[in-house]
């Protein structure tokens, strides 16, 4: 069911919520903002490893390609940048992505600063104990051509981060850990 908002600035938003699903798994959340045209999506997931591997695993990102078949290539270009060829059917996409704030086990902020598409976003991690780490995501993202404003408008984008969170969690439960392909330096906040 939609429900509309309005945000501090005045803005009007529609909020889409959809049910929970099987198990307690959560749905996707999806907000549309008419005014920017952006498309905001959340999605959460319990991974059955300790924080520290799910962690390094996210960071791990030249190792996408191996659960995600969307993503062709990941080459890191710097200790924050990193470089995405992604494809979807016929439809290929290349773009420049940068972190924006590394806490690590707890929160990581990126964003695109160059390439096709528009979009940023962030992850935190919480033990749940020991063996179990919750990953929530958000994705903001901006669709620039008719095909991609039609798939935000059907939700799509909801499915896509559903999915790439479902195969993450496959991923790293099957192998046991992080695959330390990355050389994405990880920050302590610590110093």
């Amino acid at each position: 069911m939609a429900r509309l908002t309005r945000r501090g600035d005045g803005a009007a938003e529609e909020d889409d919520e959809t049910k929970p699903g099987q198990e307690g798994e959560e749905q996707p959340k999806r907000t549309r903002t008419a005014e920017d045209g952006v498309s905001t999506v959340q999605h959460s997931i319990v991974v059955d490893l300790p924080i520290a591997a799910v962690y390094k695993q996210w960071v791990d990102f030249e190792s996408y390609p191996e659960f995600l078949p969307a993503v062709r290539e990941v080459t890191t270009t710097g200790e924050v940048y990193s470089r995405w060829t992604v494809a979807i059917s016929k439809l290929s996409r290349q773009f420049l992505v940068e972190i924006l704030e590394q806490l690590p086990e707890e929160r990581l902020v990126w964003r695109t600063i160059e390439g096709d598409v528009w979009f940023s976003g962030d992850a935190t991690f919480e033990a749940i104990d020991k063996q179990q780490t919750r990953v929530d995501v958000t994705v903001h993202w901006k669709p620039v051509s008719a095909v991609e404003r039609t798939a935000a408008a059907l939700g799509l984008a909801g499915r896509v981060v559903r999915g790439t969170l479902e195969a993450f969690k496959t991923y790293i439960e099957s192998t046991g850990g992080p695959s330390g392909h990355s050389r994405i330096k990880v920050v302590s906040p610590k110093g």
